[in-house]
């Protein structure tokens, strides 16, 4: 038996791998469970699939009713596994583990961050999972020992991907190149910098539009800076459920990010069979091959993330090659089948088989 454990109350990357992973293993047969917080999209989209869910307490992260929540559970669970998915959800696994009989705890760190209280890293769980040998990098260097730690690269959804239809919602008379990101709009995912390089693209390229796919708490300043100097190109979609569908509506998708793990966005974007500009920083440079599959550009750097938009845009026969190579690096290193027998194999040598 495995639980899931989460801390986060929002719609991330993070937690709809989660979800991808817990779905594809119930229909292998393995018997699991997703502890999350109450009220929050996860476990609502959870128990929609048919998973069952524990119900922590959503704030603060280490809420005390939420170590109860786990101790219930692993005394109705004896030697199960816990699986950790968040820092605070490590630190509750590795507590519980401690106060109740557990097989073991497993964590799975997606954030390129440097590793901050390194040494709970080192001897909360008994193995780690980087999803980029980027991440990994970070573990190692906060004195992981490189025997606990595996590498298992997150997914792109293949499925959702090749059932979507390309949005209308943005169509223009003549066609206009629409070019795309999917993120929470924080700071880390370095919209500012996009926003900068816009104006560069809307200017040498009057008609094309940027769209910007999700929330976050740098929407409103975001918005005002569009506003400013990028007026009518840019459009703030808000939270979408049908993600897939905006993707593949675009011509060219864009990662600015001046942080990132590894980028699922950019894993569905190439799964869709786009091209992708791409900051080259984390694990990035792992999912786009430069010059293959996309570009790469400096972190933080306007002005050649907008020398890279355009140069596609304005080869559009270049940038379908690069979707289509895309595709086909998805299908070869970054399926959802990969990932799960990445995580069975581990399981299989916490759990004796």
């Amino acid at each position: 038996m495995i639980l899931h454990v989460t801390t986060e109350r929002g719609w991330r990357g993070g937690e709809r791998q989660l979800l991808l992973l817990a779905r594809e293993l119930g229909r292998r047969g393995l018997a699991q469970q997703i502890a999350a917080p109450r009220g929050s999209p996860l476990a609502f989209r959870a128990s929609a699939a048919g998973l069952e869910v524990v119900l922590l307490q959503p704030s603060p992260a280490w809420h005390p009713g939420s170590l109860v929540a786990l101790l219930r559970w692993l005394r109705r669970h004896p030697g199960a596994l816990l699986h950790s998915h968040s820092s605070p959800a490590l630190s509750l696994a590795a507590l519980a583990r401690r106060l109740a009989p557990a097989a073991g705890v497993v964590h799975t760190r997606r954030v390129a961050y440097p590793v901050r209280r390194a040494a709970k890293h080192r001897t909360a769980a008994d193995r780690y999972v980087a999803v980029s040998q980027a991440v990994a990098d970070g573990l190692l260097a906060a004195g992981l020992a490189a025997k606990r730690l595996r590498v298992i690269p997150s997914c792109a959804d293949l499925e959702t991907c090749d059932t979507a239809v390309a949005s209308s919602e943005w169509a223009r008379v003549p066609p206009a190149p629409l070019v795309g990101c999917v993120a929470h709009l924080a700071p880390e995912k370095g919209l500012s910098v996009l926003l900068a390089a816009w104006s560069e693209v809307a200017t040498a390229m009057p008609g094309a539009r940027l769209l910007l796919v999700g929330d976050g708490p740098e929407r409103a300043r975001l918005e005002r800076t569009a506003a400013s100097f990028v007026p009518d190109s840019v459009v703030f979609t808000g939270q979408r459920d049908d993600v897939a569908a905006c993707l593949k509506a675009l011509d060219l998708y864009v990662q600015p990010s001046l942080a990132e793990g590894l980028g699922t966005s950019v894993l569905d974007a190439m799964a869709c069979g786009l091209p992708v500009v791409a900051s080259r920083v984390g694990g990035l440079p792992e999912a786009v091959a430069d010059g293959e599959t996309g570009l790469l550009v400096p972190p933080g750097d306007p002005s050649a993330l907008a020398t890279a938009v355009l140069e596609l845009l304005r080869d559009p026969e270049r940038a379908a090659a690069m979707g289509a190579a895309g595709r086909r690096r998805v299908e070869e290193h970054f399926t959802l089948e990969r990932m799960v027998e990445g995580y069975l194999m581990l399981y299989r040598e916490l759990l004796g088989g």
